[in-house]
């Protein structure tokens, strides 16, 4: 009994944080300027820490890093439908640019973002089928 409830105040916290996660992404992406002007200072401390970092690779890495969690929530509603998976996590940063270009002039399109998101869902992905794998093969020796 102890562990339904435990299992089910993880999913309800676990809902929680992706309905977070997809607000803040919504409010990210459809913001009217690029957000990099908002935070030039943390650009400026970290241009002092890593002096070979540039603005480029840093946009490139936060594409990546920023739709991890989205790789994580559809590997965790589609398992076992890798490509429709690929299709969801290509298909929406691509529309999202769009709709950055034609929607918001104070944001510019770049088909690098798209590249750069869809790897973070894939490695998001990737992360998760990982997890499942080590989890399922813990559990399998513990059985025998």
């Amino acid at each position: 009994m102890l562990s339904v409830r435990v299992a089910s105040l993880a999913r309800r916290r676990g809902a929680v944080a992706a309905a977070l996660y997809l607000v803040t992404l919504g409010v990210i992406v459809f913001w009217p300027v690029h957000l990099e002007r908002r935070v030039d200072f943390l650009y400026d401390r970290l241009y002092a820490v890593v002096p070979a970092a540039r603005s480029v690779d840093l946009d490139v890495i936060a594409n990546v890093v920023f739709l991890i969690p989205f790789g994580v929530l559809l590997a965790r509603l589609l398992p076992g439908r890798p490509w429709l998976l690929l299709g969801i996590a290509w298909t929406v940063p691509l529309l999202v640019e769009i709709a950055q270009g034609v929607f918001l002039p104070g944001r510019t399109s770049s088909a690098i973002d798209v590249v750069a998101n869809t790897l973070g869902g894939v490695m998001g992905a990737i992360g998760v089928g990982i997890r499942r794998r080590y989890v399922t093969r813990r559990d399998t020796r513990r059985m025998s």
